[in-house]
């Protein structure tokens, strides 16, 4: 009977360390189903941005590619107007050089010009003179004519000068134009370089910090596989124990109601001996028809 009492008493005392530990391994397992559930939230996020990351920098390299384009077709045309304007700096600079060496001619009034050879003409026509004169009146009208056409032609060329002057400008304002794109196309280059390589950094710390959490949740995740097989365990010797308890506590029982019953069919026999009285349950006490 003692050994049953102190077997009964240690199955008492391993039943509550079990449960206890099965509290506890519960308590783990729920803030571990927790932390993990949080681990895929944060995962789940971190994805969806990766996504939105990966099309802001395909859309980001796409437009570095056309402007790339952009800035070659525009450098082309750049260098063609650089060459343009150097061929026509370099006629402007012969034409100034033709205009300085007839700027006095250009100079002269061709009107009073003009007025001189009609009076030359009229005075031919008009006068009789002897043959020196006249010979010498046509020599004056072939000079007079010789001289207009000489000063309309250096007009020619004054005038030349000046539309090589303003259409060497004009290619020098387009040059500059040019060159102004050149540079803001440049700087919307370099904008999107950075952009392109910020955007690629993002995405290379969204695929570690994904490599990182999907190794964590593997780690919750088998955790939770231990604590379920040891909560598991823990349940079948929790219940063998509990198994063995009530046995033990029934054998007992049934030990102090055997007990019971043979003092009392010794009580009954006594009594029979003594000639008094049995009542029906004591008779089936007497003959063990009692359970």
């Amino acid at each position: 009977m003692t050994d049953q009492k102190a077997e009964e008493q240690k199955l008492i005392s391993v039943i509550e360390e079990t449960k206890d530990k099965i509290v506890a391994l519960k308590e783990e397992k729920k803030r571990i189903v927790e932390e993990r559930r949080k681990l895929i939230e944060e995962k789940r996020k971190i994805i969806e941005e990766r996504r939105s990351l990966i099309q802001e920098y395909r859309s980001s390299k796409e437009q570095l590619r056309a402007l790339r384009e952009e800035f070659l077709r525009v450098k082309s045309e750049r260098d063609a107007v650089k060459k343009e304007a150097e061929s026509k700096r370099e006629d402007l600079r012969i034409a100034k050089q033709l205009a300085e060496k007839e700027g006095e001619v250009a100079k002269i009034s061709l009107r009073r010009l003009q007025r001189r050879l009609e009076e030359l003409e009229w005075k031919q026509m008009t006068t009789v003179m002897r043959p020196e004169e006249e010979k010498k009146l046509v020599d004056e009208i072939a000079r007079v004519e010789s001289m207009i056409l000489k000063v309309r032609e250096a007009r020619k060329h004054v005038i030349s000068l000046m539309e090589l002057q303003a259409d060497y400008k004009s290619t020098l304002l387009r040059l500059k134009d040019l060159n102004e794109k050149l540079s803001r196309m440049w700087q919307q280059i370099s904008e999107l370089r950075s952009k392109v390589r910020e955007l690629g950094d993002k995405i290379g710390e969204a695929n570690r910090r994904i490599e990182e959490l999907s190794k964590e949740i593997e780690a919750k995740s088998a955790r939770l596989d231990e604590l379920s097989k040891e909560i598991d365990s823990l349940y079948g010797n929790y219940k063998e124990s509990l198994t063995r308890l009530t046995e033990i506590k029934e054998a007992r029982r049934l030990g102090i109601h055997l007990e019971l019953l043979e003092k009392k069919k010794r009580e009954v026999k006594e009594k029979a001996e003594r000639g008094e009285p049995l009542t029906l349950e004591e008779l089936r006490i007497l003959y063990g028809e009692v359970e």
